[in-house]
């Protein structure tokens, strides 16, 4: 979707709004893992535990980059 210009119909610029929907998926994939994480065994059950985090990590970098976006405008 292009979202080029504030100014225009959206009230966030493309860059932004592809920011807050990398963060939306990544706390949805959070949401997932864990309900995973508890149907799973124990190989599998790790292996949630491990892209949970990971993703934890980008969803931290990706919330303290919307953070920044949000000030400048």
């Amino acid at each position: 979707m292009d979202r080029s210009s504030s100014s225009g119909d959206y009230p966030v610029d493309n860059a932004t709004y592809n920011l807050l929907q990398s963060l939306t998926s990544k706390l949805e994939a959070l949401d997932a893992y864990k309900t995973y994480e508890q149907d799973a065994d124990d190989q599998s059950s790790s292996l949630f535990r491990e892209l949970a985090e990971q993703d934890r990590q980008h969803a931290q970098r990706l919330l303290e980059a919307v953070k920044q976006k949000l000030s400048q405008s």
